[in-house]
């Protein structure tokens, strides 16, 4: 007797590609961390994103797929790599030398409002009024949780909390920029080459700046920087691209206030970061924020 197998729904795979990528993304914050001790933290962004870039090029050349040719599409991929990865990494990796994985990771989070934002007035897209509650209320959660470092007195730890917002701010605007040119170019070369050319950037921040300490080569800074390049960068940079193309940003970037509970559970975990009931209190929150979205059937016009 035949058994017919139903398909799996597209909204399965989309929220397991998304919850996927939060988790790659989440492990970033504790990995740039870990590489303090052993090169300047420049250097790592920018060692990061060019082995991401050549990788995902490499893959793509093998593999035969359609060279983009495009002046437009080139202009697209260009704007991703300067939002996304000249000033995110140049954000992300500032923060992550200053504060705390868990509050950077946190933080990064800000960039659903801004891109739904962003959405609102670009893409045409119009949410509901259900979506639009579970996405600030998405948003309280991150501001509940770093409400005692957003009221710190410590220099550092404001310097952090400004680097980590500009990054988020681009990483918003690349979302853009990704949902407009998702269709219009392979997923390999878009996110190969935008890697590399915003790598660009940060090597004359690495190269440029003389009061970083030398780079100190051994296996466990090639094995974090790996892990940083490939998991932590290629592979949920392509999963987002191609998930840009299945479903709404505002739908997809709830996803994000999921990062928050990993980036917690990662800093409590292997930094003994405390978690306070505040924490716990945000987490609630950012949890209850995804169902909300999630049911909001308003259509994009």
């Amino acid at each position: 007797m035949d058994i017919a197998i139903r398909p799996m729904p597209a909204k399965v795979f989309i929220t397991g590609g998304a919850v996927f990528t939060m988790v790659l993304w989440a492990i970033c914050f504790p990995l740039i961390s870990l590489s303090l001790p052993y090169a300047p933290i420049m250097l790592t962004a920018f060692l990061r994103a060019a082995i991401a870039g050549f990788f995902l090029i490499v893959i793509a050349w093998m593999l035969g797929r359609p060279f983009p040719k495009s002046t437009k599409v080139y202009l697209y991929i260009l704007g991703i790599g300067l939002t996304a990865t000249s000033i995110g990494f140049w954000g992300m990796f500032y923060a992550g030398s200053l504060i705390t994985p868990g509050l950077a990771t946190v933080l990064t989070n800000t960039q659903p409002l801004i891109a739904g934002l962003l959405g609102w007035h670009i893409l045409n897209e119009r949410i509901g009024k259900r979506a639009l509650l579970g996405t600030l209320l998405g948003f309280s959660g991150i501001v509940v949780i770093s409400a005692e470092s957003l009221f710190a007195t410590d220099v550092q730890s404001l310097s952090g909390i400004a680097y980590v917002v500009i990054a988020a701010a681009g990483l918003a605007i690349s979302n853009i920029l990704l949902k407009k040119s998702a269709n219009r170019v392979d997923v390999l070369y878009a996110m190969g080459f935008q890697l590399l050319l915003g790598a660009i950037p940060l090597s004359l921040l690495a190269f440029f700046n003389t009061s970083l300490p030398p780079l100190s080569w051994n296996w466990d800074y090639v094995w974090i920087l790996l892990a940083l390049a490939l998991p932590g960068t290629a592979l949920p940079f392509i999963l987002w691209f191609w998930l840009m193309d299945t479903a709404p940003l505002y739908k997809l970037n709830v996803y994000s206030f999921l990062t928050p509970i990993f980036g917690l559970y990662l800093g409590y975990t292997y930094f003994s970061e405390s978690l306070s009931p505040i924490h716990w209190l945000g987490v609630f929150l950012v949890i209850a924020a995804i169902p909300l979205v999630n049911s909001s059937t308003r259509a994009v016009v």
